[in-house]
Parts: structure tokens; sequence; C-alpha cells
């Protein structure tokens, strides 16, 4: 019998969170990379990367680890509609073509396992294109390779939060940060001290990030400060394993330059990925319960908060009283009155949680509810079964909306669509707006009127309206929900 080797498994899958758009955040899918690796890069030749070029480097690496976790294949594939999606709605097919150029010229040096690797290529790419794919085909070389199929040390990389950063500085600092915190072999305890720290000279800071030097090999510590420092705080705002701050310390001397950077992450709990299910996937039958789109959370989700966020010297919190709690919090936001004094301390609560859950969804947002709460206990101090019946009211309503009057189409005012929150900006007008303002209203009957067409939709989190008067009939109404009914939540509603 042949025992295959351990690989660590990446964590969310690329396809879920490329093969559609606005899945990135929510998914938030992490790869594993060897800590000599992210520790030890170092760019000496070629162009000057962008922070794309780097975030797009470390996608194809993912992608090809996704794919072949030995790392044994030469060739790997991915689809420029994932990398597009994936570098955000700004970037085009000849950007990207542009930035694997530049990948193309540039080489770098690591060492792994006592051997120093020099000048070797980021990667060797080709598009291939068939009257339905578009595909870049790309070959890693091989140093890089055998440095991937070591897992014996590993710490993860966070790919939605690479995109985000402005500067390839800023990536290049944070795979060197991953790798001080994985050396530093602290982990997420409840309750505990989750601060790893991590001391360097300006010189030291220019040789992690491969910041250039004058001439004469001296640094200017102004430029450092400028380029290098002054964005990060900023660029790691979309990392979600740890939260950042930095301290800048100046020498004794005159002029007092600066002598020493101290960098600080306070460790988050593990992602629910990386949490064992505490029993049988059967029995999660009686774990939680269904909700609408947008709200809906995996049970699994409170098994796994059982498990994580136990604390030895509390009232043990059972998955059902998670699942209570978070229908609490939502029932508070949706109504938008406080079930606590702690509401305005907290990011996962009130107006606050209405954004998260639109920008990273409804199962991440409801892990980070579940730490907030366990690092600081503020609902879970209260009647939790009074908390969680006032919460399954409110999601009762929601399941099973009850209208005191049905309104028909001729009786109605307005008629009232809600995009589904799962939609970014750029969805919400190919698949929504646009579809409205394309459908022909112009040739009506005698039986057409004038009615508002009213959708409400979230902007960068917030609540906004949008609405047009059209003359219509209810055939106008019944195609386009035809088109866009799969995008909105629920149904029409008319309003007299």
């Amino acid at each position: 019998m042949t025992i295959a080797a351990f690989a660590p498994a990446p964590q969310g899958s690329l396809e879920k969170a490329l093969g559609k758009p606005g899945q990135l955040t929510k998914i938030a899918p992490a790869s594993p990379r060897p800590i000599e690796l992210l520790g030890s890069l170092t760019v000496n030749g070629g162009t000057a990367m962008t922070a794309d070029d780097a975030a797009l480097h470390e996608l194809l690496i993912s992608s090809a680890y996704e794919s072949d976790r030995g790392m044994n294949s030469e060739t790997a594939t991915i689809p420029m509609s994932y990398v597009l999606r994936y570098l955000g709605a700004d970037a085009r097919r000849a950007h990207v073509k542009a930035s694997l150029s530049r990948l193309r010229q540039t080489t770098v040096s690591f060492r792994h396992d006592g051997v120093g690797y020099e000048d070797v290529p980021l990667l060797v790419h080709w598009m291939r294109t068939t009257e339905t794919t578009d595909d870049i085909v790309f070959q890693l070389p091989e140093p890089l390779r055998l440095v991937m199929s070591d897992r014996a040390r590993y710490a993860y990389i966070e790919l939605a939060a690479l995109p985000a950063m402005s500067s390839t500085y800023s990536s290049r600092l944070y795979r060197r940060l991953v790798a001080a915190i994985a050396e530093s072999g602290k982990q997420w305890i409840i309750d505990g001290d989750n601060v790893v720290t991590v001391g360097a000279t300006p010189d030291e800071v220019a040789d992690w990030v491969s910041f250039p030097r004058s001439r004469d090999g001296s640094l200017h510590v102004g430029k450092l400060r400028e380029r290098v420092l002054s964005g990060l705080t900023k660029d790691f705002a979309a990392v979600r394993s740890f939260s950042f701050s930095m301290t800048t310390h100046a020498a004794a001397s005159r002029g007092r330059p600066l002598e020493r950077i101290t960098f600080r992450m306070e460790l988050a709990a593990p992602s629910r990925f990386m949490t064992r299910q505490p029993f049988e996937k059967g029995a999660l039958l009686y774990v939680g319960g269904t909700d609408v789109a947008g709200l809906a959370v995996e049970s699994l989700v409170w098994a796994k908060a059982s498990k994580q966020f136990y604390h030895p010297d509390r009232e043990p919190l059972t998955y059902k009283d998670w699942w209570e709690l978070w229908l609490a919090a939502i029932s508070e936001m949706e109504t938008g009155v406080p079930l606590s004094r702690g509401i305005d301390e907290r990011v996962y609560r009130g107006e606050s949680l209405r954004e998260k859950i639109a920008s990273i969804g409804p199962e991440e947002a409801a892990w980070r509810f579940c730490e907030e709460e366990a690092a600081e206990p503020d609902l879970s101090l209260h009647n939790i079964r009074g908390l969680g019946e006032v919460g399954r009211a409110a999601r009762e309503v929601r399941l099973n909306p009850v209208s005191e009057k049905s309104v028909t189409f001729e009786a109605a005012r307005e008629v009232v669509l809600t995009v589904s929150p799962d939609l970014d900006a750029t969805s919400q007008m190919q698949l929504v707006f646009k579809p409205i303002t394309d459908h022909d209203w112009s040739r009506r009957g005698s039986s057409a009127v004038t009615k508002t067409l009213r959708v409400r939709f979230l902007d960068d989190g917030q609540a906004d309206e949008w609405d047009q008067p059209w003359l219509m009939t209810e055939d106008d109404v019944v195609s386009l929900m035809s088109k866009i009914g799969p995008h909105l939540v629920g149904k029409q509603e008319y309003v007299a």
C-alpha cells in the first residue's frame, strides 16, 4: 500500500472564489507557503514590479498548487476570467498581459534546505485561446516547485488581501511577517496574549522588501518611510488573520533619525476552515436553521464555534447558544434597537454588522461575531434563551413575510425590487440595472399605466434606492423578473 505524502490543503476553493463575481472576499481563499520561501525570497533583477504583479504571481502559485499539491507538473493553466476577477473591476486583459511580461523578466533569490538559488525567473507563460476559452498557461521554475513541495514548515497567505495592497513593498513585508508569526509558534488563544511583535532596523526592512539603495549602497531612510512604511496600515486593513499596527523609534542622536521599527500583529482566531468539527456530520441536522439569502449561515459554523471559542473558566456555549446569539444580533441590526450597551463598541453588531455581511458574507461575519463575543462577552451574559426567542421570531418573519393586505398590480403605485446583497457594484449594474434600462418600455397598448419602479440595493455596504416612473403593464414586470429574478431577494413587491 502506498501512503501519500502529507500536503497542507488550501483554504477555500479558487474556483468558488473566482468562478463568479463577488465571491473572493466571501470565500477568502488562503494558500500554504513554506516558511523558508516567505522569509528568504528577495528580488534581484528585472523590471520594477507593481502590487498587482506580486498579487498575480501569488495567485498563479496558488492555482498550480491547488491543482497539483505535489508540484510535479511543469505546466499549469488558469482562466483569464479568474485573474481579471482577482485583480478587481479595473483590471483588463492587456494589463494582465503586461503584468505577466514583467513577471517573466523578474528574477529572485531564495534559500531552501541549506541551498541558495540565485537569479531564478518567476515564470514562463503563454496565452491559449479558443472560441470559448481564454487561458493563461504558465510554468513555474523547478527550484520554486521544489521549495513549494516542502511541507515541513509552512504558513498561509491570504489571497484576498493581496490585491488590496497599493505597493509591492507591502506584499513583500506581509510575507515576511506571516513567516515571523509562524516561526514564533504562537497561536490564538481565547482570552490570552495573542500579540506577536517583530523589530527591525530600516536597513533590515529595506532588505526584506528589496527596496533600492543609492549607488554607494546607502539607504535613504526618508524614502523608505514614504514609500514603504507610510502605507502599511492601510494596505494591511484587508488582512484577516491579524490586525496590524506599527511604532517607529527615533535615535537619541542629533536630528533623531529613524533607528528601529516595531511591527505589532494581534492574531485573530483561526479561520473556520481550520477548525475541526466536534462531532459527526450527520449530527448537524439539528444545528441552526435556514434563513433568507444573504443571511443564511452553514450549520457547521455554529458547531465549530462551540469548539473553537470554548473557555474553560466560563459557562460553555453550545452550538445552539451561538446560533441564537447570532439571530438576536441580526434582529438587533434590522430593528436598530440595541440589545445591550456594548453595541457601540462592537464591529460585528448593528449597522457595522450589516456592512460586514455585505463585504465578507454572512458566514465569515458570523464567525467573527463569535470571536468578538468570545474575546469579550456581552450578549452571552444576558438571557440567551430570551434573546433566541426574539431572534427566531424575527427570522420567522423574514422567511414568511405576511402582508396585511395583498396589493395587486392594478392597485399598486410602485413596484419594489430588492437586489441581492451578494452582488458587488459591477454585478448590480450588469445583472440588474442594465436589463431594466434595456427593457423596451415604449411599445405598450391602452392598458399601460405609469407606475414607479423602485430598486433597493447596497452601495458600498450602505442601503440605497433608485426609482424611475415607467409606463408599464404587468407583462413588463413578468418579463423583467424572468431576466433579473435570480439576482433579487424574493419576488417583486406591489405597494399601493
